[in-house]
Order: structure tokens, then C-alpha cells, then sequence
């Protein structure tokens, strides 16, 4: 199979490449994942083209990992590190509300998991509970959340 791309194409080929190696990297600790080894030598077969479409500067070999990188040159012109920038944005705060809310539900309804009430009745506790921390943090961000400092010893 053949495929032609302009360097526009390939320059968001390889935006879309970067946001999703991001994502399966970004966050592992210990070096390559051998999970997703298949995803890695795909992205090693797409961006070793950057030379061919006139883009060789954002490229570069990496003697560390024994592979090709992209450059810092190619972060500093992609999109991409502004749409992971929204991304986590947006994940962080329905993460937070999503978590929060879940504690509450289940502190509201007086069981330990979500697992010991009907469906139904979650679902109409974790509605309320959402709404309550998106008013929440969309009203006041971050500035009313407080560590209750009572329970720090248990970290201890």
C-alpha cells in the first residue's frame, strides 16, 4: 500500500502521532512500556519520513532511547501540546467533580461501594453531587478546598 501525503498532512499526521504517543507515555514510570511496543514502531515507521516531506529539522535520533524523536522545534510549531494542555484541563476537573461526587453519593446513601445500592438510586445520588461540584468549581475554582488536617495521620 501507498500512501501520499503533502507536508501539511504529514505535519498533522504528525501532531495526531505526538497526542497519542502522549497519552500511552506521558504518565509510565520504568522506560518503554512493552505494551504498547506495536503503537511505538509505528510511530518510529512515520516520523523517520520527516526528512522525505522537508520537515528534517523536527526530527532527531535519540542515542538515549536508540530511536528518533521529535524535536523541541516541533513542539514549539505543533498544535498539539495546546490541545493535551485542554485535554488534561478539562479531564482534571471532570476527574476531580467525577471522584468527589462518587464519595459523596456513597456517603449520602451510608454504604462503602457503589456496588451495595440499586443502580438507579446512585445515579439519582451522583446527579445531585455532580451538579453540586460543578457549581462548586465553576463558582469558587479551587479556593474553598481545604486538606482535612484531622485525618493526616493516617498518611503517616
Amino acid at each position: 500500500m501507498n500512501i501520499n501525503f503533502t507536508k501539511e498532512e504529514y505535519l498533522l499526521l504528525l501532531d495526531i502521532i505526538y497526542i497519542a504517543d502522549w497519552i500511552l507515555h506521558a504518565h509510565s514510570t520504568g522506560g518503554k512500556r512493552s505494551e504498547t511496543k506495536d503503537y511505538s514502531a509505528l510511530f518510529q515507521k512515520l516520523i523517520i519520513h520527516a526528512k522525505e516531506l522537508g520537515c528534517s529539522e523536527l526530527i532527531e535520533f535519540s542515542e538515549l532511547t536508540q530511536d528518533y524523536v521529535l524535536t523541541d522545534d516541533f513542539e514549539e510549531r505543533s498544535a498539539a501540546l495546546d490541545y493535551l494542555d485542554e485535554f488534561e484541563g478539562v479531564s482534571f476537573w471532570d476527574e476531580l467533580i467525577s471522584r468527589l461526587a462518587m464519595r459523596d453519593a456513597l456517603i449520602e446513601l451510608k454504604v462503602s461501594s457503589a456496588h451495595e445500592v440499586p443502580s438507579e438510586e446512585l445515579f439519582t445520588a451522583l446527579e445531585k453531587t455532580e451538579e453540586y461540584w460543578s457549581k462548586e468549581f465553576e463558582t469558587f475554582d479551587l479556593s474553598r478546598i481545604y486538606l482535612n488536617k484531622g485525618q493526616s495521620s493516617i498518611l503517616h
